[in-house]
């Protein structure tokens, strides 16, 4: 089963660590897991670098003016992305 975990939830919140959390658990459990990152989450990038494959929003992080550095394993993309990603997940969550 592939999971999608979306993270649109700014910085002073516990979702970064949820999503952390959830997909340790599902990826223990033999699942995939994806995460794409937008608007105010896209600031959560280096906490879940390395441990899963993340996709930020390129919008986004203009919009905010951010350009964090290349971190392995987290690259950018769009709205077609996320559909992308959408499509081929089995299950969808969001946490704003």
């Amino acid at each position: 089963m592939v999971f999608l975990f979306v993270l649109t939830a700014g910085p002073r919140t516990e979702a970064v660590e949820t999503v952390a959390e959830l997909a340790a658990g599902a990826r223990a459990l033999g699942h995939s897991v994806e995460v794409f990152m937008a608007g105010d989450g896209v600031a959560h990038a280096g906490a879940l670098a390395g441990r899963m494959p993340v996709t930020l929003c390129e919008a986004d992080l203009r919009w905010r003016q951010t350009q964090p550095p290349e971190i392995p394993g987290v690259r950018r993309g769009s709205l077609v992305d996320l559909a992308r990603l959408c499509r081929d997940a089995d299950r969808v969550m969001v946490f704003s």
